[in-house]
């Protein structure tokens, strides 16, 4: 099994050889220093003049790099003018020698001869050490040293690299801004006079689009006006026929008490409250006595007017708490939150005594009327709404049967 110190060491060697080969495809791609003219000199140069190299050395170097065995077959007939050869041409031929022997994996005489050529470079100019071609000797050897596991000195050829690379970029740059500021301080000086005729008609053109553009603002603006105010008329309208339609799905038109469904509703909801805060929960059912003979004695317009009159004395007797429904014709219910059986028999009790001293006339008659109550708490039954009002429903149905007018507690049966 591989350990971790390998892989590690594997890893550092990809790692450098991925960035190697990467940066120096950079740098192969970028423009060479012979092939333009500075017009300023560059602070990060010497005031050395580079060194001439011959076509035939530049060329040999070239085909080192693709095919070492054709380049170690000419390098004899390169070596025959080498007498001749100045610090720039032997640095790039030790790299050529160094090419043709790696080639063959003799990694420690390859870092010799790149060694042989770093010795040269006090005698090169800084900005042609920089170029692509001097340059590349760093790459060489950080392979080179990887190859024999001397990471540390790899890494240190892969920083001089670096540094290089960035001062050649940062050398072409200069170059190129000072080429561009050169053509265009001329362009500068000739459109000058162009810019200075043009600038009263410039400036009485945005004069104009200024006034268009304020214009086309305040036209804008009351276009924007008008929509907000219609659209927070149509807002407003239907906000009411929204509160109309709820109101008509929630509400029992005649009274305006919550209807059967919400009444309901509203019981699971207060029943979960009551269950979660262990809270007593109480139902009043109470019914309009005889309610079916008043309205054939006397029509249906007079029991609407007795069953508004209940709702009325019903709002006087709860709280404001209290959930207040008309859950049938005649037949009302009220929910008590919080509230003890005691405590709903004693409001269902001052509701009755209010109904019973209530007086109606009706074309000089007046009219008696009535209400049975049943009243049910939570202690007494299980625990959901539908039980409640089933058991207040039973106590009502007692009120009832037993000479009505009365109210009448629900008594769970054993």
């Amino acid at each position: 099994m591989i350990n971790v110190t390998s892989l590690k060491l594997i890893g550092f060697l990809l790692l450098i050889v991925m960035f190697t080969l990467s940066a120096e495809e950079q740098l192969n791609n970028a423009p060479l220093l012979s092939d333009t003219k500075p017009a300023v000199q560059s602070s990060l140069l010497n005031n050395d003049e580079p060194l001439p190299v011959n076509a035939r050395i530049l060329s040999l170097l070239e085909l080192s790099e693709k095919s070492p065995g054709q380049a170690e077959q000419l390098l004899p007939k390169v070596d025959d003018i080498s007498h001749s050869f100045n610090a720039a041409e032997k640095y790039l031929m030790l790299i050529i020698r160094a090419n043709i022997i790696r080639e063959s994996h003799e990694q420690h005489k390859a870092i010799n001869w790149l060694k042989k050529a770093l010795s040269l470079e006090d005698k090169i100019a800084t900005m042609q050490l920089i170029q692509p071609q001097f340059n590349q000797i760093h790459t060489k050897l950080a392979n080179s040293y990887a190859q024999i596991g001397q990471y540390e000195l790899a890494y240190q050829q892969k920083n001089n690299y670096l540094d290089k690379y960035r001062d050649y970029r940062k050398f072409l740059r200069e170059q190129r801004l000072a080429k561009l500021n050169a053509k265009y301080d001329t362009d500068l000086k000739v459109k000058a006079n162009e810019l200075l005729k043009t600038e009263h008609e410039l400036q009485h053109l945005q004069l104009k689009e200024t006034e268009k553009e304020v214009a086309i603002q305040q036209r804008n603006i009351g276009i924007l006006l008008i929509t907000a105010i219609i659209f927070i008329a149509l807002l407003i309208r239907q906000l009411k026929i929204n509160t109309a339609l709820k109101q008509l799905t929630e509400r029992d038109n005649l009274t305006q008490l919550l209807n059967r469904q919400s009444c309901f509703e509203q019981g699971e909801l207060l029943l979960e409250a009551a269950l979660k805060y262990q809270h007593d929960l109480s139902v009043i059912l109470l019914d309009i006595d005889f309610f079916e003979r008043i309205n054939q004695e006397y029509g249906c317009v007079i029991g609407d007017e007795l069953i508004n009159a209940i709702s009325q004395l019903g709002k006087e007797s709860i709280r404001p708490r209290d959930i207040f429904a008309r859950i049938a014709g005649e037949e009302f219910a009220v929910i008590l939150p919080q509230t003890n059986h005691e405590q709903a028999k004693a409001i269902a009790e001052r509701f009755r005594e209010k109904v019973q001293q209530y007086r109606y006339t009706y074309q000089e008659e007046f009219l008696q009327i009535t209400i049975s109550i049943g009243v049910a708490s939570l202690s007494q039954t299980e625990q959901n709404f539908d039980a409640l009002v089933n058991a207040a429903d039973e106590a009502l149905m007692a009120a009832k049967n037993t000479g009505r007018n009365q109210v009448c507690s629900y008594i769970k049966q054993d």
